[in-house]
């Protein structure tokens, strides 16, 4: 019995990836950064504590990891 109503929850969820979005649902586009141009060397942060900023063409040539964190 828990055989079949596991296979069944499992066949409701794999059909259900099939169903398309209904005609109502619109696509929006955000640009978020629409002000924004140059290149990351004109650009930099400040350091987690505020007490620093850092320009970005400190790295330049080196291989550097950008992690946003953030949410909008």
């Amino acid at each position: 019995m828990a055989r079949l109503l596991r296979a069944s929850c499992l066949l409701s969820l794999l059909l259900a990836g099939f169903i398309p979005p209904s005609q109502g649902q619109e696509k929006s586009k955000t640009d978020c950064h629409a002000g924004v141009g140059g290149t990351i060397y004109e650009y930099g942060a400040l350091t987690i504590d505020g007490e620093e900023y850092i320009p970005f063409k400190r790295y330049a040539g080196k291989y550097i990891l950008f992690v946003n964190v953030a949410s909008y």
